[in-house]
């Protein structure tokens, strides 16, 4: 697939072909529509109890927060999507339950306080809720700003605390302290990252620069490097439809993209332009975006209230990860006025799967799918145009990740062949897998058929 076109769009604006935008009007229309499901009570009528069980409203206040400073003309928030959450989170707070739960100081603590400072920074305070919050925080209560504590949780409480405009406890580091000591901060592997740590290192990204309001803090990885990271990831979850990272990723890029010049690599592939195309693309009429577990043939089983449950919970996440997104592209940054879109993809060139150029992915490819893919490159590597090795090559890093994490030898050892016969062997990520095989690992046990797994 050849790199689509650059915009023409000035860095002050946001071109009427932006698929950021009707892409947060599908997200924004979706909410309004499913609005109820966000009470705690009507999520527990068929959905799994969650341990906070506002935490899917915890998730709408900080949307429509972002919303609000993004202030995008042709994406208003609607009045009634506005107010039904403002008016639900009153009600959750306002139930004697809530307060009884927030002095627990347990490990839900941060999300009790941040429920009350989101409600405050909307324009609904609740003083004697935000006096309790900081009366245990003050005392320790919980312990949550102990050194020992996950420094992802710290961080997100630090920002939690800094956005409400709240003073944070002395033992409480800042954010540039934090920062320093999270996944991003120290430099990922992408090659040994596991679904929870990828949603650690974008997360930290988002606490850290509070979703692009701030600078990344000074003394952590550059932000070249971690955008190269951000790209393989990016990469790595188009290949496995994961959707829900994809998400996070190009907000992460987005985050990124203002300290660096626009780029793209060597093979002139863009996994960001792909990730925009591939979110665009799987959004449902109704504007929800399918989040990982969500299986249409199981939803076709289903009908009336239980179908609209199994939507809710199988996409809200990612709808509402996808519309984080597209706010964050669309917004304003201090100084900046708005942010320059990426290159928007050729809506007439189908988007290309990690194996087949001609054939738009619907699932992330098996073993011997690859290993098929791999045989190919390396029978035919030598006579394929320029075009079709740069095409091949665009997929080998997402490809390694995507085997080293499934432990799969067979289907690392094919690629890793494919990488050879393409000239590619010499990348860091290369030598790293060929340095791991040399040494054992993943090396299937004594009688086994198939790959490795994990215990």
């Amino acid at each position: 697939m050849s790199a689509p076109p650059a915009r023409a769009d000035g860095p002050g604006t946001a071109g009427p072909g932006d698929s950021a935008v009707p892409l947060l009007t599908g997200v924004v229309r979706w909410l309004e529509d499913h609005l109820a499901w966000f009470d705690p009570d009507q999520w527990e009528r068929l959905l799994p109890r969650r341990p906070f069980r506002p935490g899917a409203l915890l998730e709408l206040l900080g949307f429509l927060r972002l919303l609000d400073r993004a202030g995008h003309p042709r994406v208003p928030v609607p009045g009634a999507l506005r107010e039904g959450a403002l008016s639900l989170a009153e009600r959750v707070v306002d139930d004697p339950g809530f307060a009884t739960s927030l002095r627990r100081a347990d490990p839900y603590f941060p999300y009790h306080l941040n429920l009350v400072a989101l409600l405050g920074i909307l324009g609904r305070p609740r003083p004697a809720l935000r006096e309790d919050c900081l009366a245990l925080l003050a005392v320790g209560a919980g312990g949550h700003t102990r050194p020992y504590k996950p420094v992802l949780n710290r961080l997100e409480l630090r920002w939690f605390l800094d956005r409400a405009g709240l003073p944070a406890p002395p033992g409480l580091p800042g954010t540039a302290v934090l920062y320093a000591q999270s996944l991003p901060g120290l430099g990922p592997d992408p090659l040994s990252l596991d679904d929870s740590e990828t949603y650690a290192f974008t997360h930290a990204l988002f606490y850290a620069t509070d979703f692009g309001a701030h600078a990344l803090p000074p003394g952590g990885s550059d932000a070249g490097s971690l955008l190269e990271a951000v790209r393989l990831l990016l990469g790595v979850n188009l290949t496995r439809s994961h959707l829900d990272l994809v998400a996070e990723l190009l907000l992460c890029a987005d985050l990124l993209r203002p300290a660096l010049p626009r780029h793209r690599d060597a093979t002139g592939d863009d996994p960001v332009a792909r990730g925009w195309a591939a979110l665009a693309g799987a959004q449902r009429p109704d504007g929800a975006v399918p989040g990982p577990v969500h299986r249409p043939e199981k939803m076709s089983e289903l009908a009336g209230e239980k179908a609209e449950a199994y939507l809710f919970g199988t996409c809200y996440h990612t709808t509402l990860a996808a519309g984080l997104a597209a706010a964050v592209r669309l917004g304003r940054r201090p100084g900046e006025g708005r942010v320059a879109p990426w290159p928007e993809p050729d809506r007439g060139t189908p988007q290309e799967s990690a194996l087949d150029p001609a054939t738009p992915p619907d699932a992330a490819p098996g073993s011997d799918e690859i290993r098929r893919w791999a045989a190919t490159v390396r029978a035919t590597a030598a006579g394929a145009s320029e075009q079709e090795r740069a095409a091949w090559s665009a997929r080998l890093d997402p490809l390694l990740v995507l085997c080293a994490q499934r432990y799969d030898r067979p289907a690392l050892d094919a690629v890793l062949g494919a990488v050879r016969a393409l000239g590619q062997g010499g990348t860091p990520l290369a030598q790293s897998v060929s340095a791991l095989l040399s040494a054992g690992w993943c090396a299937p046990a004594p009688g086994a058929t198939g790959p490795a797994r994990r215990a």
